[in-house]
């Protein structure tokens, strides 16, 4: 009811019109503020200027009566139609004409603007005080801008009607909507012109990838896998779109630079020598240890002129050579000791594994030559001199071994085997090579003992009795006794020392039977007639001469048993054995000749019967290994030192010392 009568009311009021009073009317402008926009670039400081008084005239001749009416806004807080926050307690008063019919009450006489000054429209309101004051609307402190309010037209003001009061407590409320409709594609604002369109993201976590859920792309493992109980995969690599030509450009970079000086490895010029320790070994080879294997002077040296070269071609050898040179060295010793104070990045640790491999490569050389069942006598050909020279060394090797047990015999019986089946060709080095491997395989008799009581026959019995009238060959200028004959006693002394020894274990009586009672002399008489080839003074002449009383002396202890002379010391044997220490005293400590000293100084110490003759063949043996350098002195210096204590006890055993040093297990090679 109380809505009906409000309405009611309006009906009958007048409609709103221009106020023509009969006199001027102060009226104060509602100044209108525009909607709040971000600040332009080129904003300039305004500020609200304060209210304008105006006059408005009143046309004569017309008088009507207004009533006034109050509208009060109902919300705490609303904004304004130019945009400004309104409080609850701002009111803004109207006037109405009673007598208007009109039911729009926001026409446009309702609102007074500055800018119709110019266009004669005057407003007039009727007042009973003659001064209508409409209060200004002043902006909260947060709607305060800094904006240029020049860029906005203004707003006319509104005319305010006065209304009946009513009884009713409540009075409508009216808001003035914005003129005109709505743009449907508002004005890029610079806030909207700034954000960059974001689409689809493409750097969540491969678990969301695969789920096709949202990541929240938290590192190192997302949020969103974690609250879901789901293991976070991470996220994939950060790739780069590169064109073709761009990816063929880094693949060219990427070899050239892979080719560094670094990464450019030259060959190696010679076979086997790679490391710091392999050329100390082929200079301990070339400086000493192809010096001390020949009677030959320091630059004609077949060790060194003969096999290097060989070597160069031939990567075994090499392998074989520089493992020789290896085990010779005694790091123990003074000579040692320098060598490893010149190199302080070598130890004897490392030095010791190049030793090993270089002996593993060698034997991987020798062993990967075809064997006679792989292939047809057809096919066979004969060995190459270098395999040859590759057993030189391995039988070398032997010489440094502190426990031998007659690993060179191996080789020298390959060798014999060898040639018998496949004869090489003739020539300088094979020369060499089959002097080397003769001298020690008689050598090697004087300590060989045959078990089982077998006597081996080192010659055909056909040649046993063929000796040599005169055996002079001056060709012979490396290893003494092999081309000039004298080996060939050795061999023949040997033959009839195992026919006694076989005889003595049987019990056979007597133990030297007439014919080799025979051959014993014609031997005698052969060592006797024998002269060396060099000139006297030579150090060759001397080692002749050694090597000639060391014949005779082991052909008397072999035909002479001590059970045959009830172990009395013969003159004759007494003086061969001090004529033989007198020449041992002629070499110098650092003649060549000392390579060839052992055999006879072992021969010749197996007949020292007397006490004061066993201390020069001590000091021999040191002489020799001090130049030498091989520890096989140490094994036949020990095997004498058993002979000696069983002359001294006067036991028949003394008489076989290759007995004895099988019975110690030394089966080493005295050269």
């Amino acid at each position: 009811m109380e809505q009906h009568r409000v309405l009611e009311a309006q009906y009958h009021c007048p409609p709103f019109g221009i106020l023509t009073p009969s006199s001027e009317e102060d009226i104060e402008e509602v100044p209108r503020h525009p909607l709040r926009t971000p600040p332009s670039f080129s904003a300039r400081h305004r500020y609200p200027r304060p209210p304008v008084r105006r006059r408005i005239h009143t046309k004569e001749g017309r008088t009507e009566t207004y009533q006034m009416f109050e509208i009060s806004t109902s919300l705490d807080s609303r904004r304004s139609m130019d945009g400004s926050d309104v409080s609850s307690a701002s009111t803004l008063t109207m006037a109405t004409s009673a007598g208007s019919t009109s039911t729009d009450p926001w026409s446009s006489s309702g609102f007074v603007e500055a800018e119709e000054e110019e266009d004669g429209a005057d407003f007039n309101w009727d007042e009973e005080e003659g001064l209508l004051l409409v209060p200004k609307l002043e902006p909260m402190e947060d709607d305060v801008v800094d904006m240029d309010m020049s860029d906005f037209p203004r707003l006319s003001t509104m005319q305010e009607s006065a209304v009946p009061e009513t009884p009713s407590n409540t009075t409508p409320t009216l808001v003035k909507r914005p003129r005109g409709r709505p743009r449907k594609h508002p004005k890029p604002t610079p806030e909207s012109l700034a954000k960059v369109a974001k689409g689809r993201s493409k750097t969540g976590c491969i678990t969301c990838r695969k789920r096709k859920k949202k990541c929240d792309e938290t590192k190192p493992g997302c949020l969103n896998c974690e609250k879901n109980s789901v293991t976070c995969e991470g996220y994939p690599e950060k790739t780069i779109w590169k064109s073709g030509k761009e990816k063929a450009e880094e693949a060219r970079i990427r070899r050239a630079g892979s080719l560094t000086l670094s990464s450019i490895q030259l060959p190696f010029l010679i076979n086997g020598l790679e490391t710091e320790g392999d050329r100390v070994f082929l200079h301990h080879y070339i400086s000493r240890l192809s010096i001390i294997f020949t009677l030959e002077g320091e630059h004609d040296s077949a060790f060194r002129n003969i096999l290097l070269p060989m070597a160069q071609q031939h990567s075994g050898l090499m392998h074989s050579i520089l493992a020789l040179s290896s085990k010779h060295m005694d790091y123990t010793s003074p000579y040692g000791r320098q060598v490893l104070a010149e190199h302080p990045s070598l130890d004897v640790e490392t030095l010791e594994k190049r030793s090993q491999f270089h002996q593993a490569e060698a034997m991987k050389e020798l062993l990967g030559q075809p064997t006679d069942s792989a292939i047809t006598p057809v096919e066979r050909k004969a060995p190459s001199p270098a395999i040859y020279a590759q057993m030189i060394c391995l039988v070398l090797e032997t010489l440094s071994d502190p426990n031998p047990m007659g690993q060179h015999r191996v080789h020298l019986e390959h060798y014999q085997r060898l040639i018998q089946e496949n004869p090489p060709e003739e020539g300088e080095p094979m020369k060499f090579i089959h002097e080397f491997f003769q001298y020690h395989i008689h050598a090697d008799q004087l300590i060989f003992y045959p078990h089982n009581g077998a006597h081996t026959q080192y010659i055909s019995p056909a040649d046993e009795w063929n000796l040599p009238s005169t055996v002079l060959q001056p060709s012979a200028v490396r290893l003494l006794g092999v081309f000039d004959g004298l080996f060939l006693y050795m061999s023949k002394i040997t033959n009839i020392r195992n026919k006694i020894r076989y005889n003595l274990e049987h019990r056979i009586d007597p133990v030297l039977d007439y014919s080799n009672l025979h051959a014993a002399a014609e031997i005698d008489a052969g060592i006797r007639e024998w002269t060396p080839a060099w000139p006297p003074g030579d150090p060759r002449d001397n080692a002749g001469l050694l090597y000639r009383q060391m014949m005779w002396i082991y052909l008397w202890r072999s035909v002479f048993p001590p059970q045959t002379t009830n172990w009395k010391v013969d003159p004759k044997i007494t003086c061969a054995v001090n004529d033989g220490i007198a020449l041992l005293a002629r070499f110098a400590p650092r003649d060549p000749s000392q390579t060839l000293i052992l055999a006879p100084a072992f021969v010749i110490g197996c007949a020292a019967f007397e006490v004061e003759q066993r201390e020069p063949i001590r000091k021999a043996i040191r002489t020799v290994k001090a130049y030498m350098e091989y520890k096989n002195t140490d094994t036949a210096l020990e095997v004498l030192e058993e002979v000696w204590r069983l002359m001294d006890a006067k036991d028949e055993r003394s008489w076989d010392w290759q007995a004895i040093a099988s019975r110690m297990e030394m089966d080493f090679l005295a050269t």
